[in-house]
Parts: C-alpha cells; sequence; structure tokens
C-alpha cells in the first residue's frame, strides 16, 4: 500500500525542528518572551501532528495500528516512560522540591512524547533518512565551522581583544560555550558533530562518502580537537567499534558477500579504523595534559579576568573534579535513602551538591531521581536501536552501512551521557527518537521483504 505524503508544510516545519535541534545547543539561542524556539517549536509539531490526528482518518488508523502490532516495544515502552516521567514528578512535589525545579526536570524529559509525531512523519514518502541525514550534516557543517573560527579567533587574539570577543560571543551565545585554557572552545551542538564524524568516518571506510561529507569530516573533526572534550573522542572510539564488531558479526553468521571483501577495501577499512583510533589516543592525551598541566602565570591572570568555565587552577581539572564531588554527593543521597526511595527515585527536583538542573552524569542523575526503575526504563529505551537493528540483522543477515552509523551513534550517546549530560534532555532525545523510530521502520520493511520473498 502507498505511503501517504505529508503536507510541504509539515515537512519543511520538520526540517526547521531537526536542524535547530542539532544546531541550537541549549535551544535558547532564540527566544519570545520565556519561550525558547525550542519550545515553541516542540509545541508547534505536536500542534500540527494533533490536528492531523483529528482531522484525518488514515492518520488515526496507522497509530492505532502500531500500538496493535506485535513488534512495537517502542511504543510502549514510550508509554511506559512517560508514565513514569509523571510519577517521578509527583514523588518531588511530594517530597516538597520545589514547583520550579520539578517543572524544569518533566518538561526536559517530557520531549519523548515526540515520539509520536516521529513514528508518523518520518519515514519514505515523508520525512525520509535522507532528509534526516541531510539536516544532520547541514547544522554539524555549521557548528563545525562556527565553533572553529571562535577558536581561532581566541588562540591568536590578544588579551584585551579576547577580553572583548568573551563577553560579546557569550552575550550572543549564552550558556552554551565553554572555553578551555587554550582558548580552544566547546559547543553544546558537538555532540551532535561526534555523530557526523562517527557516519562520516564509516562512509570513508565503505568509500561511500562525497565530497561535502568529507568537508564536512575534516572541520568536524577539527572542531572537536579544539573543543579538547575527552568524552567525544570516547564516543567516537565507540562508534568505530561498533562498525568493526558488526562487520565482524557479519562475517562469521550474516551474509559474508554483502561484506565486499577485497584487498584493496579491507586496507581502506584497517587503515581509516588504525587511522581513527591513533588519532583519537593522541588528542585524547593531549587534551588530557593540557587540561591537568600547571598553568603559566599568563593562564593564572587570564583564568581571573575571564572566569571562564573550565579553566584548570592550582593544576587540577576542575571539571573531573567537580564530577567525583557530584558523583559522591549523589551516592550518599542514595546510601541514605529508603528502600522506596532506592526503586521509585526521590522525584523530579532533587539537588544534588550544588546543582538543582540535573549532574554530568545522566545515568546517576536518573538513578537518584527516578530510581531503578526509571533507570531500567532509560536504559531500555536507549537501547531500541540496538533492538531493532539487530532483529533486521537476523531477518536480512546484513545491515546497511548508514545503519551501523546510526547505531554507533546511539550507542556512543550512551557513552558519553555518562560524562556531559545529553540523553534526558532534547538534545539526546531530539536524535535518540528518530533513529528509534528509523531502525523500527528498517525492521518492519526487512520483515515484510522477507515475508514477500518467502510467499513468491
Amino acid at each position: 500500500m502507498k505511503t501517504k505524503e505529508i503536507s510541504k508544510f509539515e515537512r519543511y516545519f520538520l526540517y526547521i525542528l531537526f536542524f535547530e535541534l542539532f544546531a541550537g545547543g541549549g535551544g535558547r539561542l532564540i527566544a519570545i518572551g520565556p519561550l525558547s524556539i525550542r519550545q515553541i517549536l516542540f509545541v508547534g509539531v505536536m500542534a500540527v501532528f494533533l490536528v492531523r490526528f483529528i482531522l484525518n482518518a488514515d492518520t488515526r488508523n496507522e497509530i492505532w495500528g502500531y500500538f496493535r502490532h506485535p513488534n512495537t516495544a517502542v511504543f510502549w515502552l514510550s508509554l511506559i516512560m512517560l508514565v513514569w516521567v509523571g510519577i517521578s514528578s509527583a514523588i518531588g512535589i511530594m517530597h516538597g522540591h520545589g514547583v520550579g525545579l520539578v517543572a524544569t526536570d518533566f518538561f526536559r524529559t517530557i520531549y519523548v512524547v515526540m515520539i509520536l509525531p516521529f513514528i508518523y512523519y518520518i519515514g519514505k514518502d515523508r520525512f525520509s533518512l535522507k532528509d534526516f541525514m541531510r539536516c544532520l550534516f547541514a547544522a554539524a557543517a555549521l557548528v563545525s565551522i562556527v565553533t572553529v573560527l571562535i577558536s581561532l579567533i581566541g588562540k591568536f587574539a590578544s588579551d584585551m581583544s579576547f577580553h572583548h570577543f568573551y563577553d560579546w560571543i557569550n552575550g550572543v551565545m549564552p550558556g552554551d560555550l565553554f572555553f578551555r585554557p587554550s582558548r580552544g572552545v566547546f559547543y553544546k551542538s558537538d555532540f551532535l558533530v561526534m555523530f557526523v564524524v562517527i557516519i562520516s568516518l564509516i562512509k570513508l571506510a565503505e568509500k561511500k562518502i562525497s565530497w561535502i561529507e568529507g568537508g564536512v569530516l575534516v572541520v568536524g573533526s577539527l572542531s572537536i580537537i579544539l573543543s579538547e572534550s575527552r568524552g567525544l573522542y570516547l564516543g567516537i572510539l565507540t562508534g568505530i567499534g561498533t562498525y568493526v564488531a558488526v562487520k565482524v558479526v557479519v562475517y562469521f553468521w550474516g551474509d559474508r558477500h554483502s561484506l565486499n571483501l577485497n584487498k584493496k577495501m579491507n586496507f581502506r577499512r584497517v587503515a581509516v579504523i588504525l587511522l581513527t583510533v591513533v588519532l583519537c589516543g593522541f588528542f585524547y592525551s593531549n587534551a588530557t595534559i593540557a587540561r591537568f598541566s600547571k598553568p603559566t602565570n599568563a593562564d593564572l591572570r587570564e583564568e581571573r579576568k575571564f572566569k571562564w568555565r573550565d579553566a584548570n587552577g592550582g593544576g587540577n581539572d576542575t571539571s573531573l573534579r567537580s564530577r567525583f564531588v557530584l558523583l559522591t554527593d549523589a551516592t550518599k543521597i542514595i546510601e541514605k535513602g529508603s528502600i522506596v526511595n532506592k526503586v521509585a527515585g526521590n522525584g523530579y527536583g532533587t539537588i544534588i551538591g550544588d546543582r538543582k538542573d540535573g549532574i554530568e552524569m545522566s545515568f546517576v542523575d536518573i538513578l537518584v531521581e527516578q530510581g531503578v526503575i526509571g533507570l531500567a526504563i532509560w536504559l531500555a529505551f536507549s537501547l531500541l536501536p540496538l533492538y531493532y537493528f539487530f532483529r533486521s540483522f537476523l531477518l536480512s543477515r546484513q545491515l546497511a552501512d548508514i545503519y551501523i552509523g546510526l547505531l554507533g551513534s546511539s550507542l556512543s550517546m550512551i557513552v558519553v551521557t555518562n560524562i556531559n549530560p545529553f540523553l534526558n534532555s532534547p538534545i539526546g532525545l531530539g536524535f535518540l527518537l528518530p533513529v528509534i523510530v528509523i531502525a523500527y521502520k528498517s525492521f518492519i520493511a526487512t520483515k515484510d521483504s522477507q515475508l514477500t520473498l518467502r510467499q513468491a
């Protein structure tokens, strides 16, 4: 049956939504009164979909059909997630946590409800995988160019010039930029740039990369290097490790002929993998040295002058030290809590140390606020791409390279979100939810294809 197309308005609205998610950092670069552009787009997409759902019988039948389908773990798990978000909010209120703090945590995680419009909109003849990747690469290109320029300006500017530039750029992008002592900068959307680097490296290894994608890979890699963010290197290694693991699984248990195994291609793959591992290891160590090394007197003067967020003082890495302190505080909250608190959590709005809006370690934050149940739900939800891509592999005995890239990116998110908080917020869910939908529909398409072949 031919899939009913969506309107041009809906398609372009999704372009804007995803581009802002991927390039907009924390989501407050543009605001109208108390509402950020991200919140406005969220409400807008939900409203447009709700109108379609109410007025269009085919849309209602399709959505209800997903719930009745025997392989819709994504729907029921999403529903469980939404219920637990509500319960965690209620627990927070009952524990006397500030209503504003509870509301902040609630609105940060309620983004999971976007699974409903995404499951309808994302697909062939609607908002395709090609459209999704176009948004991702365009956003990564813009973010990379901007962050590289900011870093280079910082590195070559005089002290006084940088002082004025620092104040101005943080006014333009408040709360989204984190300057290093070297004046390199980390921007929250570098997290999405990491995904593009992973996908591009896989395309490069498989000789399927275009010149434009290669350019984005180069400038994206430079952006990550200048950001001196060690977590991103771990994420890239996780993505490349996923690529290697999937290829090994296909070789031994799948359709070996789909791998295009020849000496030239094998050499290319090995070269890309080794180069990636060596460079990630080198720049990881270099960033570590830079952030642990004893600063010069000039560094100390500039740290006092500009109050850099990630400046190191007295030879210590303050970002790493703060994580240990917060982890200790979180552990104390868990240990002092009752059995009920351990299982169900302390509720949204829980203050950990001096943090009122969550800590860097996402799964620790989830464990404190939503308990073992919440942790299990979030972990299961995060692994849905692996679940559906693996089931697709079991049917076809192969997995497309773009799916390997998306799988590697989603697994890298699980790793990196334990260092920088992304998963339980729109910036992480905005990528994870579409990937879940893509994985789910890939599995359904593979299943239907295999059924057709058996019937033929």
